[in-house]
């Protein structure tokens, strides 16, 4: 651990903040939580490793609400003499602004007791990314983890688990050390003076904000701001937008925020000198087309470059694309506006590294008051209601974007995510045949998409034209006529004339078919600002905030295609299924990097395995797991799929008692949205204990047997153990893997008896395995305390508490799957957990059948065992 880069960042001339020097405690390890109040406000989440304080700068600051996860920046290491200190950093200063100790305390790897183990385990931790820890603050209880975000440098999400703390509403706001806030620091301070230790670069921050608004604050934004914004010696005339990757769900998260997506054509707005340009998305001007435009933007006194949108909009405020494309034509059909929503430069400075909330901020305070110029406001947090509102004002949709990302110049990225409420896609125009019977120009467009510099065929459009549009089409591509044709494989239509592929049209459309065609399009306008040869078939990938940095690959799928070349046939001979109702993509994505078992397996796996998964399912809801990135991540649970389950996929509403809202689940009831789960990442297949309709009563009582390190032999004798006090009790004990390292032993019960009811006789069960196996089991919760030991988990009887389903796969080493055993194969000396998993399992139940295909009908009544008991 350095702190080179704590000390390079401050004058201790200046700054009140300690030197930085490494200092081993050697006792207890610490850790501290300071409310940060500098250019933004923040909380800094710092944990002792090694002598000093490993820092997260945290936007929204801890929270005990399990199902948040929190953004956490990764920032430099601090000294250990930091962990106390409240005051004031001097503006000017790096980190400038007012400090306070919102909570500190000792802490402790999860699971260790000991400063030695703890510190040992803790480098491992944080050299792996995934750190997890019990806190003993005055604020701050029980378990918290830090999780690095796959492929990312400094972004690491901060999680609260699981435990008798979780779901605290609110934390006091008051320093733990002298219960001040943080006015009250700042008042108390007498370091509260602008100062600078980059003398160079006095001047040039003071003038982003010109002289006469630095103190009344008059623009709305002042120089701390920008003080992340970096001088540029020329005018940037060469940037273009940045774009946003298209997904296919709405969702809520308090780290992103949510804007209307506009019908119109991209535009960067570059001010220079007084004078204004305006820029399509490829560099081409608008300026002829919209002089209205330039005359408003000219009411802007600084040099600047804004990101918006132009439109034409109705008396109701309602957008038309093609008004817009035909507003040079007839500019009194409709009002010319454009939306900004972003600001990339200012006065010399770069603003792109910049917040998009500190630079949303700086665009709103610069915009003239205008009718033709809006600033383009934003719901924070809220996805799924935001999408509800585009689509009752028949809007085309929401932009999400990350509310701490950088702007990205010129590149798509998955900070900004577009959700539409209807499905469109740009097409290049290869074609068109002949028009039939009084119909004029033409009959249909012939269209195509890019993939690898191949047009590649995706069908006609013949509707969504009047006869002006069919005309101006027509003598349109009469111009372009060639030949030969442009596609890579020219479609067999009769009377199909061919163009050259200049044109790109916005079609709508229902869905693609799984021959790459699309269906019921719609011709809307053509797209002039649209390069064709950057036209591909953009796929909505199944992006939320915890997977949009985690997927690898880019959103664009290709289709199973029924061909008749060897590829394609292959293709659909490995996944082994049809449906129109899903279609599954990235199919040679490699979740399993030593063995080399693809996404594409797992689908082929529960597809052939669907009729014995399925029993396990029906009518229970479903805590996901989704792990997109197969072993390379940890994955994450998602319950709630409110506004974003397929139309025809079955859901059912309940009442969280700990949240207090309803939380809306999947159902999964037939195949396929059993792919469904397996398409979205899902390997691992959790449902409740309970079924809709009796949601409260579970129909099978569960055994965890938990190896904890205890050795083969051990579980074995365990297992058997819980099956002969099961037999002298009258009871048929079903046995299997867990698909990790352990074994389950499930009891179907009638459901007419409470969650509290089946752990009380699972506790019963696990206390006299105990007490006939005390040197090898344990009843202990914390896993220090049962090492070696096979842990009986009999707490897993819960409501909404969820196992691996039988014949579940799971996200593990080989691939392993949740296998139903006969009990006799515990007496084989090779059993072998291992021999269990994603390959083995559809030759096996082929061999032996479904060894739990009985279960449920042998459903046994708790209260006359109970009752038997107690004779």
């Amino acid at each position: 651990m350095k702190l080179s880069e704590y000390n390079r960042k401050r004058d201790f001339t200046k700054t009140a903040e300690p030197e930085g020097k490494v200092k081993k405690n050697g006792k207890e390890l610490r850790f501290v939580v300071q409310k940060h109040a500098a250019s933004h406000l923040h909380y800094d989440f710092r944990l002792e490793i090694d002598g000093v304080l490993v820092s997260w700068a945290v936007p929204k600051g801890p929270s005990a609400d399990t199902s948040v996860k929190r953004l956490a920046m990764h920032v430099e290491d601090h000294p250990m003499d930091y962990i106390d200190f409240e005051g004031t950093i001097p503006k000017g200063q790096y980190g400038g602004g007012t400090v306070m100790v919102w909570d500190t305390g000792t802490y402790t790897a999860e699971g260790v007791s000991s400063y030695s183990e703890s510190q040992k385990l803790l480098r491992k931790m944080y050299k792996d990314g995934n750190i997890k820890i019990e806190i003993k603050g005055e604020k701050l209880k029980g378990s918290y983890h830090l999780v690095k975000m796959s492929g990312k440098d400094k972004e690491w999400l901060l999680m609260k688990g699981k435990d008798e703390y979780a779901n605290k509403k609110e934390f006091g706001q008051q320093s733990v050390l002298t219960d001040r806030t943080l006015d009250e620091i700042a008042k108390d301070s007498d370091s509260d003076v602008w100062q600078s230790n980059k003398e160079e670069k006095k001047t040039n921050k003071a003038n982003l904000v010109p002289e006469e608004d630095k103190d009344s604050g008059a623009l709305g934004f002042t120089a701390e701001d920008v003080a992340d914004a970096k001088r540029l010696d020329e005018f940037p005339y060469e940037w273009r937008p940045q774009l946003a990757t298209l997904t296919d769900e709405a969702f809520d998260d308090d780290e992103w925020i949510f804007e209307n997506k506009y019908d119109g054509y991209r535009a960067l707005i570059q001010v220079q000198k007084g004078k204004v340009n305006i820029i399509s998305r490829n560099g081409l001007s608008f300026n002829k087309k919209y002089p209205e435009l330039l005359e408003a933007f000219a009411a802007i006194n600084n040099d600047v470059v804004l990101d918006g949108e132009i439109v034409v909009e109705d008396t109701k405020g309602q957008s038309h694309f093609q008004w817009l494309q035909y507003y040079q034509d007839n500019p009194g059909r409709g009002k010319l506006k454009c939306y900004v929503f972003d600001i990339l430069y200012f006065n010399g400075f770069d603003l792109t590294p910049l917040s998009l909330l500190q630079r949303k901020k700086i665009a709103k305070a610069l915009l003239p008051k205008s009718d033709a110029i809006l600033f383009s406001s934003h719901t924070e947090g809220k996805g799924i209601e935001a999408l509800k509102k585009a689509a009752a004002s028949n809007s085309e949709g929401v932009i999400a974007k990350k509310s701490s990302s950088a702007y990205h110049v010129g590149r798509r990225s998955k900070d900004w995510l577009k959700i539409k409420v209807t499905k469109e896609q740009e097409m290049v125009i290869g074609g068109f045949t002949d028009p039939k019977g009084s119909r004029i120009g033409f009959g249909s467009l012939l269209l195509g998409y890019y993939e690898d510099d191949k047009l590649i065929y995706s069908g006609k459009v013949g509707t969504g034209f009047n006869e002006e549009s069919l005309k101006d089409m027509y003598a349109l591509m009469k111009k372009l006529e060639r030949k030969t044709s442009p596609f890579a494989e020219a479609p067999k239509e009769k009377g199909a004339h061919w163009i050259k592929p200049e044109l790109v049209a916005q079609i709508k459309y229902s869905e693609w078919t799984e021959t790459g065609s699309l269906r019921h399009p719609v011709f809307i306008a053509l797209r002039e600002d649209k390069d064709p040869k950057k036209v591909i078939r953009e796929k909505a990938a199944h992006l939320t905030p915890e997977t949009a940095d985690n997927e690898t690959k880019a959103p664009e799928t290709k289709p199973i295609k029924k061909t008749s070349s060897k590829k394609s046939s292959k293709k659909v001979k490995a996944t082994g299924w049809d449906t129109d109702k899903v279609e599954v993509t990235n199919l040679k994505k490699v979740f399993w990097p030593e063995e080399g078992y693809t996404k594409g397996d797992v689908i082929h796996y529960y597809d052939v395995m669907a009729e014995y998964v399925l029993p396990f399912l029906i009518d229970r809801p479903q805590s996901m797991r989704r792990t997109p990135n197969g072993l390379k991540g940890d994955g994450f649970f998602q319950k709630d799929l409110a506004g974003k389950a397929p139309k025809w996929a079955k859901t059912r509403k309940i009442r969280s008692s700990s949240k207090g809202e309803s939380i809306e689940y999947l159902i999964c009831n037939d195949k396929e949205t059993l792919i469904y789960m397996a398409n979205l990442g899902c390997i691992e297949i959790n449902p409740w204990s309970s079924r809709v309709g009796s949601i409260n009563n579970p129909d099978y009582i569960i055994f965890d047997l938990d190896p904890n390190k205890a050795t083969i032999e051990d579980l074995l004798t365990t297992a058997r153990k819980v099956k002969e006090v099961l037999d002298s009790i009258g009871i048929k004990g079903y046995l299997k893997t867990s698909g990790g390292k352990g074994l389950h032993v499930f009891i179907p019960i009638k459901p007419e008896f409470t969650y509290d009811n089946t752990r009380d006789f699972s506790h019963i069960v696990s206390q006299h395995v105990h007490a006939a196996l005390p040197d090898i089991t344990s009843l202990e919760r914390m896993p220090d305390k049962r090492k070696g030991k096979v842990y009986l988990d009999f707490l897993q009887n819960g409501k909404g508490k969820t196992m691996a389903c039988a014949y579940s796969i799971r996200p593990r080493e080989g691939a392993t799957a949740s296998t139903p055993l006969e009990w006799e194969e515990l007496d084989d000396k090779n059993f072998d957990i291992k021999n269990f998993n994603i390959k083995t399992l559809p030759k096996r139940v082929k061999q032996k059948g479904d060894l739990w295909a009985d279960f449920f009908d042998n459903a046994i009544d708790l209260r006359e065992v109970l009752n038997q008991i107690k004779q």
